[in-house]
């Protein structure tokens, strides 16, 4: 008899494989498994939840402990065995990094989190031997390690990632960065290569813009979690979750008032010193902001985060009679914007001009005459524009001949004129959509994530709140039609296989 499929899930706050494994236990004869990485409440519903059978959980934070001296000669045999470099993944942990406005974590707290963190993945891998692993887009540091260790051992890895760009499409991957498009794919795939359709990205650009809406939390509903917050304070998190660490009620009320008070300032200084009225006329390049600590540059760029240092290689690699447009990412003020010193650094570079986020990004796009990015949807736009385009990161749609790649910031000035002279084909968005066409299933990710918020978030904000058996079941009920077309392309790759 043939061995049944073993399934290992990444469970955690976001329920997108909790949700798959329950819709696909009906369908598939399968073992399967989880790693649960969540809050201390809802980790109750987990525990103790029936709605799918799973055959072992594992609870990631129970088994990261303080104060355990880090072994040196493990982690540095573990780097050697498999080729992963442990300080790129801690160093673009935001909690471990630059970003944690609570703790700041010393060198031997990182180690020590590491060592603890592969020596359960290690264990798990291995005693349970499974055949996929099923995730989603990595936000931290740990889901990614694990991801990419799987693939290191031959796991198939089925991670699920919105097709940036593309309306209400997701695929699964492998490879995040690439998409799993090789360089030699489209001379073997035919692709049908039409015209580039401008509906369908403004399509995606309302579906987008609706879901920065609605992250953009009203102050009542800020008002309620915090008030839950509050009421219900959960000590044992402060002390179990690294991600917690330093998180007193006190630092929190006081962080949440500030946040807020800075926020507002930022914004209104943005107004004061950005520029609303670009001339389109100029020749320039332009540069889109990412939002900081976003996985899209942390994961995939993560020698590219410091973007004043990116613009400013940029600026003085353009041509003389070129100038930089420079534009905040229109939801930065999920961090808060920046503060006057971060733009002031911007618009002191001569050949720079920083743009404001409310201008239209697609004009600035189709009016350029280059577009760069660290990584990010530009580089479509730009591609659907007829628009050559220079990316830092790694990107699927690099693959495509009019998206240039920075190997070295050396060769920045060169590879800058090369894609300036560029000419690109009116057909090539249309050949990339076709390279990925087959694989793509309709599933509208910002919706399931609105849709989360509202069904098991505490004024849509806060994440560890208790979650009943009928709470989880009506919102199982609730998207049931959503997954068909997820659990369908899921089925297709294993069946394949």
């Amino acid at each position: 008899m043939e061995e049944k499929p073993r399934m290992l899930f990444w469970l955690n706050g976001f329920f997108l494989h909790y949700s798959l494994s329950y819709y696909l236990q009906s369908r598939l004869d399968a073992d399967f498994f989880g790693i649960v990485d969540i809050n201390t409440k809802p980790k109750k519903f987990l525990q103790n939840q029936n709605l799918v059978n799973f055959e072992k959980l594992w609870f990631f934070h129970d088994n990261i402990k303080k104060n355990q001296k880090p072994d040196l000669d493990y982690l540095r045999t573990f780097e050697k065995k498999y080729g992963l470099n442990l300080w790129k993944y801690a160093l673009n942990e935001r909690f471990f990094y630059l970003h944690n406005r609570f703790y700041k974590f010393q060198k031997i707290e990182i180690l020590s989190i590491l060592e603890q963190e592969i020596k359960l993945f290690e264990l798990i891998l291995d005693e349970i031997k499974p055949d996929y692993f099923l995730t989603y887009d990595p936000v931290f540091h740990h889901q990614k390690l694990l991801l990419d260790l799987c693939r290191k051992k031959g796991i198939k890895v089925l991670s699920t990632i919105i097709a940036t760009g593309i309306k209400n499409k997701t695929i699964i991957v492998e490879d995040g960065a690439t998409y799993d498009l090789t360089s030699n794919i489209i001379l073997e795939k035919s692709v049908k290569g039409e015209k580039s359709n401008i509906e369908n990205k403004e399509s995606y650009d309302k579906i987008h813009h609706s879901y920065i809406q609605s992250r953009n939390t009203n102050f009542s509903n800020k008002l309620i979690a915090l008030k839950n917050y509050l009421l219900d304070f959960d000590s044992e998190l402060i002390n179990s979750n690294f991600m917690y660490y330093g998180k007193s009620k006190l630092k929190v009320v006081k962080d949440a008032l500030t946040f807020e008070l800075r926020r507002r300032i930022n914004y209104q200084d943005l107004q004061k010193v950005s520029n609303s009225l670009p001339d389109l006329n100029l020749p320039y390049v332009y540069f889109p902001m990412s939002i900081d600590e976003k996985m899209n540059t942390l994961h995939y760029a993560p020698y590219y985060t410091n973007q004043i240092e990116v613009i400013r290689n940029i600026a003085q690699s353009i041509p003389i009679n070129y100038v930089l447009y420079v534009k905040e990412h229109v939801a930065a003020g999920i961090r808060k914007w920046h503060d006057m010193d971060y733009y002031n650094q911007i618009i002191d570079i001569p050949n720079v001009i920083l743009i404001n986020p409310l201008v239209d990004n697609d004009l600035l796009v189709k009016n350029s005459k280059l577009v760069i990015t660290t990584r990010g949807y530009s580089t479509l736009k730009a591609l659907k524009h007829c628009i050559p385009s220079i990316v830092f990161g790694k990107q699927p749609a690099q693959i495509m001949p009019s998206i240039f790649h920075v190997d070295s910031l050396t060769s920045l000035p060169n590879l800058i004129k090369d894609a300036l002279r560029h000419k690109v084909d009116s057909t090539e968005y249309q050949k990339y959509e076709d390279l990925l066409d087959d694989r793509l299933f309709e599933f509208n990710m910002f919706e399931y994530e609105i849709r989360r918020d509202t069904s098991l978030y505490s004024g849509n904000i806060l994440s560890n709140t208790d979650i009943s058996n009928n709470g989880m079941t009506n919102f199982l009920d609730l998207n049931k039609d959503m997954f068909e077309n997820m659990v369908s392309a899921h089925l297709k790759i294993i069946n394949k296989i």
